[in-house]
């Protein structure tokens, strides 16, 4: 049953839409980015307003599972892309393949993604469309040895607060080590991002324990690291307030008392296995975690400049990182400089570390706006990445060169 304020929302989505359509041809879409971009700019706003649904109340919008997305929707709109081994077949309790090769070596790389959505949202189908698109521009030497998994976590809005969820990848990947795996890679976007770094903290303070590998890799698209703003956050100067009428994201999703209150619980938050960013942060909590630190392992973050999470995020980099990267004092107008956009850290005797702001970028634009690849990799199922405009997709760019630089190839040396 839909509360005043729900259903209000809920009617509220159309009459937004229709706005957008009719200022479209006079003004443009609703951003920089969407300037010339109608369908994004559409979807932007439908994001931005299901935000504001209560917590409870958002279940309306989540109606379908990942099972129905994976077997039935993506499956239904791309069987070919999908006509891959074990593809949306159950693991466990709480996760899905999305490939995984009949004659695998338990050495191979494992990719588990950890989907956004504010921990109260399902997986929407356009995260796996991006994903399944990234599978397939892979080069073939790199995606023959990989796998890709679904962690199908519970959601807050149906009572599972914060942070549950880790324990529900704790749970699998636990199943996975137990059968011999050892090369995991996390793909976490917004509070998925969130979700792979406590895990590694998580590993840190109880690995003693547990005797669980440190991921190989972590892939952090928009990483929520700070699951409640400060109220300073929201004055000029501020990305929470310079970017409010960008993003997707408002301030307002992330103060609201009633959300956080349904999202957390009577969690404590400010602690590194819940919320860093609520933490006075020191280089100290993240130099012993290998997947941030360590030769052969690697770390990559992916931002937006114009999105409101963007100084949550690069203050991580600093602590977690040692990234130099920080907020431009002017805009970039969308033009690419690496010396305030790029960071990469490829010394040998240390992780592989690359750091990517996006100008003009918004909130997860690699898995929620740049879906429409799909549709090139449907036509194409052989498209280079080399072959993309780097401007449109700017991310998944970034997120297949990664990954063909870090994954194993399926060489006669690599398998001895």
């Amino acid at each position: 049953m839909l509360s005043l304020k729900g259903l209000r929302i809920l009617l509220s989505i159309p009459i937004k839409l229709l706005l957008v359509l009719l200022k479209y041809p006079f003004l443009g879409g609703v951003n920089e980015k969407f300037r010339n971009d109608l369908i994004n700019s559409l979807k932007l706003m439908v994001y931005r307003t299901a935000l504001y649904m209560p917590v409870r109340e958002s279940v309306v919008l989540s109606i379908m599972s990942n099972r129905f997305i994976l077997n039935k929707l993506i499956k239904t709109l791309y069987p070919k892309l999908t006509n891959l081994p074990n593809y949306g077949t159950k693991y466990d309790a709480q996760s899905y393949w999305i490939v995984k090769p009949h004659h695998r070596k338990s050495s191979d790389p494992i990719l588990i993604f950890l989907h956004g959505g504010g921990y109260f949202f399902e997986t929407m189908p356009s995260q796996i469309e991006s994903l399944v698109s990234i599978y397939h521009l892979l080069d073939k030497p790199k995606r023959d040895r990989l796998s890709m998994m679904v962690l199908d976590y519970k959601l807050a809005s149906r009572g599972y607060n914060v942070p549950y969820q880790l324990g529900e990848l704790l749970d699998t990947y636990s199943n996975l080590v137990k059968e011999g795996n050892d090369n995991f890679i996390f793909v976490g976007d917004s509070a998925g991002g969130n979700l792979a770094i406590i895990f590694l903290q998580y590993l840190k303070e109880n690995n003693n324990a547990e005797h669980l590998p440190y991921p190989r890799s972590v892939m952090l698209i928009s990483p929520w690291v700070k699951l409640a703003p400060d109220a300073h956050q929201n004055s000029p100067g501020h990305s929470y307030y310079d970017n409010s009428g960008r993003d997707m994201l408002q301030i307002d999703h992330f103060r609201d008392v009633d959300k956080q209150v349904h999202i957390i619980g009577d969690t404590k938050h400010d602690t590194l296995t819940v919320s860093p960013g609520n933490c006075d942060y020191k280089h100290t909590d993240w130099e012993d975690i290998p997947t941030l630190t360590s030769p052969g392992y690697s770390t990559f973050v992916i931002l937006g400049e114009h999105e409101c999470f963007r100084d949550d995020v690069l203050t991580w980099c600093k602590y977690a990182l040692k990234s130099p990267l920080a907020p431009q004092k002017q805009d970039s107008n969308g033009v690419w400089n690496p010396k305030v956009h790029e960071y990469i850290k490829d010394l040998g005797d240390s992780a592989y570390v690359e750091i990517n702001v996006e100008p003009q970028g918004v909130h997860d634009s690699v898995l929620y706006f740049e879906n429409t690849i799909i549709s090139k990799v449907k036509k194409n199922p052989g498209l280079s990445v080399s072959s993309l405009d780097p401007h449109k997709y700017f991310g998944i760019v970034k997120v297949v060169n990664f990954l063909n630089k870090t994954l194993p190839s399926d060489k006669a040396e690599d398998l001895v």
